[in-house]
């Protein structure tokens, strides 16, 4: 496709009600450069079980009517997109350019015209707006990230925003939220959402959909 830094290949997501044709790398592998170097393998490249769960909770539960969300660690942006064809204004955010372009691809294939993007790293996260909403998928596994999110979702989410986090079970991640919450807000729901991928070895996985929001 034109303008995109990587070879992609198309793929079917479907949510209740709602399917999706989203464009990711053509092969992960082809990406990986070194793989002793943790910031460059491309966990951007490919969907999660923890994404598809987070965009299934945003679509059957959430309308936005405008207001602002940053996705964190968007990779190819599925549950950014869902929050924009549910009413929000999306900024994307990941550390890969590559990772950007396919997000903005995706709202364009889509239609999502209330989107921009972010590139940024979370150990020097610069940004100076607030958002309505800072949402991300399984992005809580590496507990030495933990102080710099903490930095970013306390910074980053206007008093009273909410927080949207799902994974597929992490202790690290249970952990962090019990502290963020403890020290910064309250718990709107928390639910298990079951995702089914296509892997003949394994193909279910219960995902944790943390929502919270942020003390007023």
């Amino acid at each position: 496709m034109h303008g995109l830094n990587v070879s992609t290949r198309e793929i079917t997501i479907f949510l209740p009600g709602l399917t999706l044709s989203l464009l990711v790398a053509r092969n992960v592998e082809d990406l990986i450069t070194d793989p002793a170097d943790e910031d460059n393998i491309p966990l951007w490249a490919e969907i999660w079980p923890a994404a598809r769960g987070l965009a299934r909770y945003i679509w059957e539960n959430i309308t936005f009517s405008g207001d602002t969300v940053l996705e964190l660690g968007a990779g190819v942006g599925l549950p950014g997109l869902v929050c924009g064809l549910k009413g929000a204004r999306v900024t994307f955010s990941d550390y890969k350019p590559e990772a950007l372009q396919l997000c903005m691809a995706n709202a364009g294939l889509h239609g999502v015209k209330e989107a921009d993007c972010l590139l940024a790293d979370w150990r020097d996260f610069k940004i100076d707006r607030q958002f309505d909403w800072v949402i991300g998928s399984d992005i809580l596994y590496d507990p030495k990230f933990h102080p710099f999110l903490t930095d970013i979702f306390n910074r980053c989410l206007r008093p009273g925003g909410q927080l949207l986090i799902s994974h597929p079970g992490r202790p690290a991640t249970f952990n962090f939220l019990k502290e963020w919450l403890q020290e910064n807000g309250h718990v709107v729901t928390e639910k298990l959402i079951p995702v089914t991928i296509e892997d003949p070895y394994f193909p279910h996985y219960e995902i944790y959909i943390h929502h919270y929001a942020m003390r007023a």
